[in-house]
């Protein structure tokens, strides 16, 4: 699992925002606690985004959840888009 960094600390809400903007509207993105986003498609279990604050910065963590299938289908189309628009916005990769 790949883990993105930024030297700056990110709040959950502002993720929140930077992803629907990035991905667009055929991705839901939801706040599943202080430190979690959940993104998914339609019919497809979302992937979780975990936010880890250290040091000044944020670490973000994408995983996949649910079933093998899932899993596979997260890690192949999900998650590769997550990570760049992660990426993208917050450029320092760890």
């Amino acid at each position: 699992m790949a883990k993105l960094q930024t030297t700056r600390d990110v709040g959950v809400q502002e993720v929140q925002h930077t992803l629907s903007e990035r991905l667009g509207p055929s991705y839901r993105v939801t706040a599943a606690s202080g430190s979690k986003l959940k993104i998914g498609r339609t019919g497809v279990i979302p992937s979780t985004v975990t936010l880890d604050h250290a040091h000044g910065g944020t670490t973000f963590k994408v995983h996949t959840t649910g079933l093998i299938v899932s899993r596979l289908v997260q890690a192949a189309t999900i998650n590769p888009r997550v990570r760049h628009a992660l990426a993208d916005a917050y450029s320092k990769q760890a």
